[in-house]
């Protein structure tokens, strides 16, 4: 999950009463998974499926929802519930934008896969032959910030930063300034021997990429992830706009609804990107078809740790999650949006759920629960 940057009090707020009568759904049919052969979902199944998403999003005062159900062998179903903009009244659209959050990990991990591939850099070696600079990384290898094994204090929680990111939530960070709050913080623990959820391990990873390339993150991951699988509405924004069509973020405070606009460099390699829902399903399909990296570096990328939290169903590889040893992908938390995106390991089964609100796990807990009950 992509931790809390700022206290929610903090925002200049801009207040609005949610309507949840508003919070109206509607399925419909992708071509790319339609005719001769394909079934349909039965009345009851969809009412069931409506009702998962619809009770989360009363519970938490949910402005809108994007919902993208993949099955094979059944019509592909895309799930718009409420709304994309409170104040003009816009219902959200399947073709809006988001921003992934922590889904960005999946691209910046698999970059450096790629970077491993073609022998550029190794997975084991030490940070330190790359980023000299910075505390700890002769003790820390790749795979560790990779695996969230390096014992790296997460900035996100750092009460400095979070202030700061709450005075300025528009701010144009360099990932350089986001690791200044915890440099001089020691190591939770020696690399290696436990898991901890940390985003400095992905600004670090992402310093990486652009120390052995030469290039801004952001424009080699365009250059080697998101052109070759042709995802257009997948891009790293300039500013805090997201471009095209969008779901608007917000939090709920009590009845009111406060418009969050935040600048993703905040989130950079560990949170920064946007996306949608048919990008996201493609990228799925070449994480489960390991497209874009060798049979070896695949299985590099599934070695996982156990998080020891999750009783053995969670694990952690190479920048992917795996739950129930059945389901690979990510989910993510930023300022006005959670997400999730899963596709099962045979690439056969996949969702993807967003909610345009920036409290708890809400789309994980969604899409858990539509995968238990309509995968079974």
């Amino acid at each position: 999950m992509y931790s809390k940057y700022f206290s929610k009090k903090s925002l200049v707020a801009l207040i609005c009463v949610l309507l949840l009568s508003l919070s109206t759904g509607c399925f419909t049919e992708n071509d790319s998974n339609s005719g001769p052969g394909v079934k349909k979902y039965d009345a009851l199944t969809l009412a069931a499926v409506n009702n998962i998403v619809d009770s989360h999003m009363a519970a938490g005062k949910i402005p809108g929802a994007l919902i993208g159900i993949w099955e094979d062998g059944y019509e592909t179903q895309l799930l718009t519930k409420g709304l994309a903009d409170i104040t003009s009244g816009r219902t959200a659209a399947a073709g809006d934008r988001f921003r992934i959050a922590s889904n960005s990990k999946m691209f910046t991990a698999m970059a450096l896969l790629i970077l491993a591939d073609e022998k550029r850099i190794g997975l084991d070696d030490k940070v330190s032959k790359y980023i000299n600079d910075f505390p700890y990384t002769d003790q820390v290898s790749v795979r560790q910030l990779a695996n969230h094994t390096s014992g790296y204090f997460n900035y996100t929680e750092d009460p400095a930063f979070t202030a700061a990111g709450a005075a300025n939530m528009l701010r144009r960070w360099a990932p350089r300034e986001m690791l200044e709050y915890i440099k001089n913080r020691p190591l939770n623990f020696t690399p290696g021997t436990n898991y901890s959820y940390s985003n400095t391990n992905y600004i670090l990873m992402g310093l990486i990429i652009e120390t052995v390339t030469g290039q801004k993150w952001e424009d080699y991951i365009t250059a080697k992830i998101i052109r070759p699988l042709m995802l257009s509405e997948t891009s790293y924004p300039a500013d805090a706009s997201i471009p095209g069509s969008s779901l608007k973020g917000y939090n709920v405070e009590g009845a009111a609804t406060v418009e969050i606009i935040v600048d993703p460099s905040m989130g950079w390699a560990a949170g920064g990107l946007v996306s949608s829902l048919n990008d996201m399903k493609k990228w799925l399909d070449a994480l489960a078809a390991h497209t874009l990296i060798s049979p070896k570096m695949f299985d590099e990328q599934m070695k996982c740790v156990t998080d020891p939290t999750s009783n053995g169903s969670y694990e952690y590889g190479f920048g992917v999650s795996r739950v129930w040893a059945k389901y690979i992908g990510h989910t993510g938390v930023i300022p006005g949006y959670n997400s999730a995106a899963y596709i099962s390991c045979d690439g056969k089964k996949a969702i993807v759920v967003v909610c345009n609100n920036e409290e708890g796990s809400v789309a994980t807990t969604i899409a858990f629960q539509i995968v238990k009950y309509l995968f079974k």
